[in-house]
């Protein structure tokens, strides 16, 4: 089976990772798979990894006529050339383009969406005439799959929910050896309980909530040692952060934040990116997911949680598909500092009591998340579409 996948993201972004683990789920699984992504970056992991990727559409938002009419072109000459029997996209750039294309074609391949954020989707005319004119739609979440329920006119039996897969043999629990190693890479404290994060300087991953609610905890939990004259916890925050994505709208430095929040001295901020996260998985004893917001689809939910760290994360996106409260890990609602502040507190002050919780984590990654078995659902989606 030939399948296009198209993704308007440049960089190393969520959707565009999706779309680029996916063309490699299906190239593994024996399908030609070529990815659409404009830009450098997928280009040259592509030819690393061994996945077919092509740079040459722009797939720039809003009305450029110029732009579209060029991404037209190579987007029809390829498919009327290769015969792809789905195209699969992700926003409204590659989706209209798409639309438009196949429109065209004698032998029109299936138009499949996969739709991973969770923001409201406008019930316009053009755009549910543009829904329901797919073959498929696949949401990455349960809540994606139940806002079209509540759009008037909006097809829902070809609305489906798949939600992603981790390689759970690439994502795995750290033995002792690659523990000591990855906290020898960060300079992270080789005898400290570790709490931490990553991801782009952004309000909504709730960055600098976890940083006030990792004080509220911490303070807490050594004003009582203070009292019953024991030793503070040796405990830690880790924020891994990405910060070539520092954007319009990103928070302030987290530095300066520590500082005025007490606890600079048991916080390690390790700016940069990472290519391979395990290191960073390895040196943690427990994940935190603080989001605001979006995480329709989350690779470090399913990563930490492979490799056998407890998650506590907000109750937002796909992570109540991800988190089984009190099994798995922690849910949280969103937002809510004192709430964080509270399951932190009992986290470090039980531990190793919490650990049972990461190997549940990891043992359902591999009970119902294994990254073949998200392959197998998604060909079978693509062949009835």
């Amino acid at each position: 089976m030939k399948v296009a996948l198209l993704t308007s993201v440049a960089g190393n972004g969520g959707s565009a990772h999706t779309a680029f683990q996916t063309a490699r789920l299906l190239a593994r699984a024996g399908h030609a798979a070529t990815l659409f992504a404009p830009g450098d970056y997928w280009a040259e992991r592509g030819r690393k990894e061994g996945v077919a990727v092509n740079a040459r559409l722009e797939l720039r938002r809003g009305l450029r006529p110029l732009s579209f009419l060029h991404d037209f072109r190579i987007l029809r000459r390829f498919l009327a050339a290769e015969g792809a029997y789905a195209v699969i996209v992700q926003k409204s750039p590659e989706q209209w383009l798409a639309h438009f294309v196949i429109a065209t074609l004698a032998r029109q391949p299936a138009l499949v969406r996969m739709r991973g954020v969770v923001f409201a989707i406008q019930p316009g005319f053009f755009n549910r005439r543009l829904h329901n004119r797919m073959e498929c739609v696949l949401c990455s979440a349960s809540v994606i799959a139940r806002q079209y329920e509540q759009l008037p006119g909006f097809r829902m039996e070809h609305v489906q929910v798949l939600l992603e897969g981790v390689d759970t043999q690439r994502f795995a629990p750290a033995a002792p050896e690659e523990r000591k190693a990855a906290r020898a890479r960060f300079q992270l404290d080789p005898e400290a309980f570790i709490i931490g994060t990553a991801g782009r300087p952004s309000p909504v991953k709730g960055h600098d909530l976890l940083v006030r609610a990792f004080a509220k905890a911490y303070g807490r939990l050594s004003a009582a040692a203070h009292a019953a004259k024991r030793p503070a916890p040796n405990a830690r925050l880790c924020i891994f952060t990405d910060e070539s994505r520092r954007g319009a709208g990103s928070y302030p430095e987290l530095k300066s934040l520590c500082e005025q929040s007490g606890i600079a001295a048991h916080a390690d901020l390790r700016p940069g990116f990472i290519e391979d996260m395990r290191a960073a998985y390895h040196a943690l004893d427990a994940y935190i997911l603080p989001s605001r917001g979006s995480d329709g689809s989350s690779r470090a939910g399913l990563e930490a949680s492979a490799c056998g760290l407890p998650l506590l994360a907000a109750s937002v996106g796909v992570l109540p598909d991800l988190v089984q409260d009190g099994v798995t890990g922690r849910l949280l609602p969103p937002g809510d500092e004192d709430a964080l502040a509270a399951a932190l507190e009992q986290l470090i002050r039980d531990w190793p009591a919490g650990q049972p919780l990461g190997v549940a984590a990891r043992a359902r990654m591999l009970e119902a998340f294994r990254e073949e078995d998200y392959a197998a659902k998604l060909v079978k989606h693509l062949e009835e579409a």
